[in-house]
């Protein structure tokens, strides 16, 4: 998969000229538990530690060099203290900012042989980038995905720590699917990989944004921050199509503003002046049904797929698709057949009382209110919502799910999500905050379930929100196995 890569040659990719040409270099790694003999340790400046202090680790795991960002002069004391390394120590400043470029080089620049589709937006990514991989295999075209459910195709997935990993992580799994043979690899962008240029090197085909909502903001801080690093995968990436959702309203100034001279395509369905507009829109027992409308064309789509903002989702694949040359007409069974993505409104019915279960992601405040506006349409009696917040993460929006779950739901059960390192009692008080009625709260979250699926009848549609396809729920620093839709169908074979 890599050619035989030398450190001189690793270093010159990083403008810094080194004389000894006889180090060969195995790998990059950024993790010491993970450096193997013949590999180049990564040393990076982290918000609480620096990669240095872990360069005596990697070097007795078998490091042949470390190339680390400058030690800031607050840490120098500290960093002082480590054992002296044998080993060379390259310093290069702004190490993290070229590490997407290093890694696309080390590992063949990847990208340069693959068609990407890169996806970007506070909700939908998952199901975008799920969909555009399942419509191009549908198409016979071998393709990959990388994201929130991990690294794979639609058969087998692999999870990872984060929604886009290291800048090293993501060229090294290009490099991994291109020697398996994909053609395509659709990745989910976050804003936090593209604040720490962890997408640089990457060479981008299409770049799909879905919306904006408030989201990490114990991060980017504004909603101005947090738009405009979305916008930089439009603005850096040179990618050849360029789609965006024409309903959001950053979008629509990015149209005007920043992309204005570039080769924008632009889907909705509520505004009209979009390029590829979806009207006429059913949402069905057994799916939705849409009229799609593109330049003098109108044409019937129908999907198996739940809740009208899969409408969105789906109007995004079919314009990135039309873009690379497949006609509307060829699309059309494409859509039809189109599966749901793991964890995302994921139906199960439950054929002791008649009730239906539906497991979804959502976590933020906009997801869940959208998710419980579409079941509300598809609901014949009551709609329950189960849903908790993360710990350690944006208490701002805490009080607002609760007000949308009260809104739109007829019952709302309070449970556990991934507590993390704070008091469950607490981050389910902040919930309650927000509501005007006191909800029913069973914080371990397997009692809730069971309690929402004896509670309901038929024609009920039971929400399970905030984890989806997540298989561990972390509570003090500990990953537990926990699956929701597992616990659904052990909850079914046992019994009530």
């Amino acid at each position: 998969m890599v050619n035989k890569v030398t450190l001189q040659q690793l270093l010159k990719w990083l403008a810094v000229d080194y004389k000894d040409d006889s180090i060969v270099v195995a790998d990059l790694k950024l993790d010491n538990r993970a450096v193997q003999a013949g590999d180049v340790f990564i040393a990076l400046s982290g918000f609480n530690v620096h990669g240095m202090d872990y360069a005596y680790q990697a070097e007795r795991a078998g490091a042949v060099a470390v190339i680390a960002e400058p030690v800031k002069v607050a840490r120098a004391a500290s960093v002082g203290r480590q054992k002296p390394l044998k080993i060379p120590v390259i310093e290069v400043a702004n190490l993290s900012d070229q590490l997407g470029q290093l890694a696309s080089c080390f590992y063949g620049k990847p990208s340069d042989h693959l068609k990407v589709t890169a996806v970007t937006g506070t909700n939908g990514k998952t199901s975008t980038a799920w969909l555009m991989m399942h419509a191009l295999e549908q198409l016979g075209v071998k393709t990959g995905y990388i994201g929130t459910l991990g690294v794979g195709d639609v058969d087998s997935m692999r999870t990872l720590q984060n929604t886009t990993p290291s800048a090293i992580e993501i060229q090294k799994n290009l490099a991994q699917m291109l020697a398996q043979g994909f053609a395509h690899v659709c990745i989910e962008v976050s804003s936090h990989a593209l604040d720490q240029n962890r997408f640089v090197g990457t060479k981008v085909e299409n770049a799909l944004y879905t919306n904006l909502s408030r989201d990490h903001l114990d991060y980017h801080k504004t909603m101005k921050s947090y738009a405009a690093t979305k916008l930089k995968l439009f603005t850096e990436f040179s990618a050849k199509n360029m789609v965006l959702n024409l309903d959001d309203s950053y979008a629509r100034d990015w149209a005007k503003g920043a992309l204005c001279d570039q080769h924008v395509l632009t889907y909705g369905i509520h505004n009209k002046a979009a390029d590829f507009l979806a009207s006429q829109i059913k949402l069905l027992p057994e799916g939705i049904a849409f009229k799609l409308h593109h330049a003098t064309q109108s044409l019937a789509f129908q999907t198996s797929l739940l809740g009208q903002f899969n409408v969105e989702n789906t109007m995004a694949v079919l314009a990135a698709l039309h873009a690379m040359g497949y006609s509307l007409e060829a699309l059309q069974p494409v859509v039809q057949n189109l599966n749901p993505v793991p964890g995302r409104m994921n139906r199960i019915d439950i054929n002791s009382n008649g009730s239906i279960v539906v497991v979804d992601y959502a976590h933020t405040p906009d997801a869940l209110e959208q998710v419980l506006k579409a079941l509300k349409a598809h609901v014949k009696n009551d709609l329950w919502c189960v849903f908790g917040c993360g710990g350690n993460r944006d208490k701002g929006k805490r009080p607002m799910m609760g007000a949308i779950a009260e809104t739109y739901a007829d019952h709302v059960i309070l449970t556990d999500d991934n507590p993390r390192f704070e008091s469950s009692g607490q981050i389910l008080a902040d919930i309650e905050f927000g509501m005007q009625t006191k909800p029913h709260v069973i914080s371990d979250r397997k009692q809730a379930i069971t309690y929402v699926i004896d509670k309901s009848q038929r024609g009920d549609i039971i929400l399970l929100a905030g984890k989806g396809h997540e298989s561990t729920q972390e509570v003090n620093g500990e990953l537990l196995h926990f699956n929701d839709m597992a616990v659904i169908k052990d909850i079914m074979q046992v019994g009530l």
